[in-house]
């Protein structure tokens, strides 16, 4: 961490990252829906299935739309502290 303090002045330590919001986590506020989109056209008749087409899934997000999720990480971040901590969907 100090090594990343030094070389990133502003990454964050887990005191401060906010480690249970999902709506700050961008597995849940995006990643998830992108697989989901990805593989429900299909139906999958063993865990194997669909584990494989997760996989696949996920190695064909772009780096674009990695980027998409970086950006709107921040507008996400202001509208949490706009809502206090508390709900803030309707402010995207």
């Amino acid at each position: 961490m100090r090594m990343c303090k030094q070389l990133f002045s502003e990454v964050w330590d887990r005191t401060i990252w906010p480690s249970n919001s999902s709506d700050l986590n961008a597995m849940n506020y995006s990643v998830w829906s992108i697989l989901e989109r990805k593989i429900s056209s299909k139906k999958y008749t063993t865990v194997e299935q669909l584990m494989s087409a997760l996989e696949r899934a996920w190695n064909q997000i772009t780096t674009e739309e990695c980027a998409t999720i970086a950006n709107n990480f921040k507008k996400r971040l202001r509208a949490c502290v706009k809502a206090k901590g508390g709900d803030f969907e309707e402010l995207l």
